[in-house]
């Protein structure tokens, strides 16, 4: 038993100095040929390969075999002792498809060698490599070429290329799937440009190169006159004329983000209108094309414009529409340094429909408008007007609509007088106020002196005045006053509008005298009263046998007892007949004597 464990000791020990022996003379990896890449141009083939690690340190030299094709006997090309080196060239005589494998002398045990694998010249191109899509990309405004990676196992990058003139000219080398051209140059919103691209392996083999794919150029058509912008654009070249499946338009309105406005089908049409509402906006527009059936897209250039050369006013407003006596006057607002060139006043009777009235050139401001073509008493109108510029039916803004104050009056009995109207509320700034207001004539304007009877709110539009007539207020006559809310940061005005005037008048009431005396107290016949017409009233003198002797439509002068020829009458019984008007129209006529005394 002790015989046996004695063996089995003796025999691990002599497995395990065997194992330290070869562990300690033994190469750690061999050769593996890397690549044999030939220079067409000088016949210079360039040998790599993985080396092995010496660590006996027993290497003495390695040595490079290679025969021209499979019939011929391998030669000696070379060799090195720098053990260091994982690659060399070597000059072959022909350009056949040589072979070759790498010898380094000597092993562990000092006597063999070791033997890479054999490796034939790599003169075979990676697999054509197509791009994807040609853009613009949408911050630097630069071309962005993109495509998918080669299927080739062996692919060290792939080189970029310009197609200009009928020439590729490479401008980028790259081992990825995506390049920017950044050449200053190249401005793919002035035109478009063509790229191409092709693959290469780690021995310089480059495939064919691709077909090109040009970029797409947006433009801009910009019509102020239709408040229009065209665009318009190439079709996206590279997928072929039947695999854009639509273009969509993106627009940017004054910096605010892009967002789709409409999708077109990629075989109709690539051009759009975009129709705007008004003027001062700077607008920018790139259009996306979709390859058919993919997720595959491409952009073009942005297309910016300002909409400003129109500098269109806005905020036009009417201050005022006011009654003036028989007129009506009205005072409209608008900007000044705009593209104003005139404006349409549009007029309405009552509540009938609008039709144009008058057009005015102006540049814009605080314009007094009178229109005389009205009546004002039996009737209110309604005004709006719009503002236009030089291009025909540019119309940039509109006014609000504002009615005149009609106001009617009906004496219901002496001293009681109704009054209803239309109120006002059509103000910029609203209706603060209304005044009832009361005077003796139908000829009073804006800045005749008004008695203010009552104040109303907005809303009230019926009143009852009992006001009565004097010797110095024949006439009742009234007026309807709406103020507009005081000035404000905005508005720095504040205006008033007026209603029509209107009057009622007390029946005429006459007294004649029936004597005269001659060089005595009372010398002169005239009728007197109150609410008298004196411009439009008459009176006649007739003697007893009917013979006119005196007549005059100027009442107040009177009668002095003279003849026509002048002469004083005899004394005697006269008789008088007198047509008397008054202020109210009312015509009455009058028939007595008068006594003339000395």
């Amino acid at each position: 038993m002790l015989v046996f464990r004695k063996i089995q000791y003796i025999a691990l020990f002599v497995i395990l100095v065997a194992f330290l022996q070869l562990k300690g003379f033994a190469v750690e990896g061999g050769i593996k040929m890397r690549r044999a890449c030939l220079n067409k141009g000088d016949s210079t083939v360039t040998l790599l390969w993985f080396k092995p690690t010496d660590n006996c340190n027993t290497f003495t030299s390695f040595s490079i075999y290679g025969r021209e094709d499979a019939l011929s006997v391998f030669k000696y090309l070379g060799g090195s002792t720098n053990f260091s080196l994982n690659s060399t060239q070597t000059k072959i005589n022909n350009q056949k498809n040589w072979e070759f494998y790498l010898v380094y002398s000597k092993a562990c045990n000092g006597t063999d060698s070791i033997y890479s694998d054999t490796l034939i010249i790599d003169d075979q191109q990676p697999f054509n490599s197509s791009i994807d899509s040609v853009s613009v990309e949408l911050v630097s405004q630069k071309t962005i070429i993109g495509w998918s990676k080669s299927a080739s196992n062996d692919v060290a990058g792939y080189i970029i290329y310009n197609y200009t003139g009928n020439t590729f000219v490479s401008f980028d080398n790259t081992k990825g799937t995506q390049s920017k051209d950044t050449d200053p140059s190249r401005d793919p919103s002035k035109k478009h440009y063509d790229y191409s691209i092709a693959a290469y392996d780690s021995c310089g083999n480059l495939s064919l190169i691709s077909s090109t794919h040009a970029t797409m150029v947006l433009s801009n058509k910009y019509s102020e006159c239709s408040r229009s912008i065209d665009l318009t654009w190439e079709a996206y070249t590279g997928w072929g004329v039947n695999n854009i499946e639509n273009y969509t338009v993106y627009m940017n309105l004054n910096n605010t983000g892009y967002v789709p406005i409409v999708t077109i089908n990629g075989n109709v049409s690539r051009k759009f209108t975009y129709n705007f509402t008004h003027f001062g906006d700077t607008y920018c527009f790139y259009v996306r094309a979709k390859k058919t059936g993919q997720n595959i897209t491409s952009s073009s250039n942005i297309s910016c414009l300002g909409t400003y050369s129109i500098i269109e006013p806005s905020k036009s407003y009417i201050a005022k529409a006011s009654v003036e006596l028989e007129n009506v006057e009205m005072t409209f607002v608008t900007q000044v340094g705009t593209s104003l060139t005139k404006i349409n006043i549009y007029k309405a009777e009552d509540n009938n429909g609008f039709s144009l009235w008058k057009t005015i050139n102006t540049s814009g401001g605080t314009l007094n408008i009178i229109d005389n073509q009205v009546k004002v008493h039996n009737k209110n109108y309604s005004y709006y007007f719009t503002t236009e510029g030089n291009c025909i039916n540019l119309i940039f803004d509109s006014s609000q609509i504002c009615k005149t104050i009609l106001l009617k009056l009906n004496m219901q009995a002496l001293g009681s007088q109704n009054l209803a109207w239309n109120n006002y509320t059509l103000f910029k700034k609203n209706t603060e106020k209304q005044e009832l207001l009361l005077t003796n004539t139908p000829n009073a304007s804006k800045s005749s002196p008004w008695n203010t009877i009552n104040t109303f709110n907005p809303n009230i539009i019926i009143a009852n005045d009992q006001s009565m007539f004097s010797t110095t207020m024949q006439q009742l006559c009234y007026c309807i006053r709406a103020i507009e809310n005081p000035i404000n940061q905005f508005y720095k005005r504040q205006d008033t509008s007026y209603s029509n005037i209107e009057c009622v008048t007390a029946d005429p009431i006459v007294y004649f005298p029936n004597a005269i005396q001659i060089n005595g107290f009372n010398t002169v016949f005239y009728p007197e009263g109150v609410f008298l017409d004196y411009t439009r009233s008459s009176f006649q003198i007739f003697n007893r046998w009917g013979q006119l002797l005196f007549e005059t439509n100027d009442i107040k002068g009177g009668w002095d007892g003279k003849l026509i020829d002048g002469e004083y009458v005899e004394e005697d019984i006269y008789a008088y007949s007198a047509t008397i008007i008054g202020i109210n129209g009312k015509e009455l006529n009058f028939y007595g004597t008068v006594t003339v005394l000395k």
